[in-house]
């Protein structure tokens, strides 16, 4: 082999595996071939910048196709034509910060859950006993640990909302178990409802700070499990108008399958909050309190 022919022979194979290159890339495991300019600083910078603005606009995209079409990009991304998206999971984290700062400046939070909630709900008892127990052990009181578990709780509220995802996911797969679709599609499909009802709620929550300042006004007391009931029942009606169309799409479901499974979400996502969500975000904030 002469010297003018090598080069040429080792940019003929992948620099990974060795398989023979087509392309730019190798066909194989997807290495790129290499060339001068991949050192410039020009091009890295050149990459640099199309990489954050593509990021931009791929999130800013699928922000507001989960709620100006809901359902297109669900589709798209179940059906392989994922480029021109962001990922799901990317898309959630962005919507969660979105929500949250919005909510916490608005001071309607309907996935907070301060001390005095989970002693009212429905594990209340048991909650109260093993809070009084930790005291104990700590060798303090209830009412000084209350202020640290509200704090962590807050924290943990917004951490914990991926817990979600999985689980509608199996709510689905129960309520689509004829149809035999992969879990992982349902997952797909769970991260951008999840995602749209936290985009839809932002929607709500201006108009329902105000509903509940006229209340005041009117000297209409609600306590905050009333007005918890109330953001809760609003939330979810926002849920189904969104939720619809998006199920639609992502399933090519006709409008009264559609509906009826619209209806089976909303009451599943309701009875993961009260029953699932709560309960989780209380055992971890006790357990690290």
């Amino acid at each position: 082999m002469s010297v003018t022919t090598a080069p040429d022979a080792q940019l003929a194979a992948c620099a990974s595996c060795t398989a023979p290159l087509q392309g730019p890339y190798c066909h194989r495991c997807g290495e790129k071939r290499l060339d001068r300019r991949d050192y410039a600083l020009g091009h890295y910078l050149e990459n640099a910048v199309d990489t954050f603005t593509h990021f931009d606009v791929k999130v800013v995209k699928g922000l507001w196709a989960l709620l100006y079409r809901p359902g297109r990009m669900t589709a798209d991304v179940l059906a392989g034509r994922r480029v021109a998206w962001p990922k799901p999971l990317q898309l959630f984290l962005i919507a969660n910060v979105l929500y949250f700062f919005v909510a916490e400046r608005v001071g309607m939070l309907i996935f907070s859950s301060p001390l005095r909630f989970h002693l009212h709900n429905w594990y209340g008892s048991w909650a109260q006993a093993r809070l009084a127990a930790h005291a104990a052990a700590h060798h303090t009181t209830v009412a000084a640990l209350t202020p640290e578990f509200n704090h962590l709780s807050e924290g943990l509220s917004k951490s914990l909302l991926f817990v979600f995802i999985p689980l509608l996911a199996l709510v689905l797969t129960g309520l689509l178990w004829r149809r035999r679709h992969y879990f992982l599609e349902h997952v797909v499909v769970a991260t951008h409802l999840l995602s749209q009802f936290l985009l839809s709620s932002l929607l709500l929550l201006l108009p329902a700070v105000l509903v509940f300042g006229l209340l005041d006004l009117g000297h209409v007391s609600l306590s905050y499990e009333q007005r918890d009931t109330l953001s809760t029942g609003l939330l979810a009606l926002i849920l189904g108008a969104w939720a619809l169309p998006l199920l639609r799409r992502a399933y090519h479901l006709p409008r009264l399958p559609a509906l009826l499974l619209t209806a089976g979400l909303i009451g599943g996502f309701l009875v993961l909050l009260q029953f699932v969500y709560r309960l989780l975000v209380f055992a971890v904030t006790l357990a690290l309190l």
